[in-house]
């Protein structure tokens, strides 16, 4: 029943309005002592989690980055600088990303997917492209 202490420390850390990290590790760890674990056991496991689990905290963290680049006009400037460039087709736009890509990832580099590298960059990019090549696009195009 005594190993169960985890749980409590984390309802009364979050009622309390603690910060939710530090409440989750350092419950995990009296949990982990409780139960007979040693110490040096519990920080090894407590490291092994972060490394498996890093890319899901980049991406987290990518998420407000993307956020702050929109805010200040990365769309925008995109769509501008491929609209200077008189060859640039939507086509070509989104060969070159696909290429850019399977580069990338024969490297082990990971762009990102719809959310984090199409949306705000490439989109923009390919509408710019077909501005310039067929002037205003109407909505429905859009889609």
């Amino acid at each position: 029943m005594i190993k169960l202490i985890g749980i409590l420390i984390i309802i009364v850390g979050f009622v309390l309005k603690l910060d939710t990290l530090a409440v989750v590790l350092i419950a995990g760890i009296v949990t982990g002592l409780v139960a007979g674990v040693p110490f040096h056991k519990i920080v090894e496991i407590l490291g092994k989690a972060f490394v498996d689990n890093r890319y899901m905290s980049i991406f987290i963290i990518s998420l407000p980055v993307i956020g702050i680049l929109e805010r200040y006009g990365l769309r925008e400037r995109a769509a501008y600088v491929i609209g200077k460039i008189k060859a640039a087709t939507v086509g070509k736009v989104t060969s070159l990303y696909l290429a850019l890509r399977t580069l990338a990832a024969m490297f082990g580099l990971r762009l990102g997917g719809h959310v984090q590298f199409i949306r705000p960059l490439i989109l923009p990019m390919a509408e710019g492209a077909a501005m310039n090549r067929y002037g205003e696009i109407k909505s429905e195009d859009h889609e």
